[in-house]
């Protein structure tokens, strides 16, 4: 685990992950906070990773890769001010959002349901829709 913390992902994995985590309404941490944790701007994670106008640099890789892992092992939380205002800190002690979920896969062309605890905060698997599109191209995932 302490390895995976510092890991920086490629950028092309990275990028799928970063769309799924842009797409999720229900993602935990707003995108002003998620990119005051990265230390970029707003126009910036959206320039690169949205509409693709930018390119992405290692400078944002690290930075974005960082940000989204510290936030996947819970290594940051979201508080609330009294006065209602969000910000992020990081917590002694990493609590990773744990749930209970199901996912249905595509194992060797056949469809399985996965069943068990899952982090809520890992973008990195793709969905079933994803999976078949590679299957369709001649790539099984």
């Amino acid at each position: 685990m302490i390895q995976e913390k510092y890991k920086t992902i490629p950028q092309k994995e990275l990028m799928q992950i970063m769309k799924r985590f842009l797409a999720n309404r229900k993602r935990g941490i707003s995108k002003d906070l998620f990119c005051d944790l990265a230390g970029i701007s707003r126009a910036q994670l959206f320039k690169v990773f949205v509409s693709e106008d930018l390119p992405m640099t290692i400078y944002v890789q690290k930075r974005v890769s960082k940000a989204y892992l510290e936030f996947k092992n819970g290594e940051v939380g979201v508080y609330m001010n009294r006065d209602k205002s969000k910000f992020v800190q990081y917590r002694k002690e990493a609590i990773p959002p744990m749930r209970k979920g199901n996912r249905i896969e595509l194992v060797n062309g056949k469809i399985q349901l996965k069943i068990g605890i899952i982090n809520r905060n890992d973008y990195s698997n793709q969905t079933l829709d994803e999976q078949l599109k590679g299957e369709k191209n001649g790539s099984i995932i």
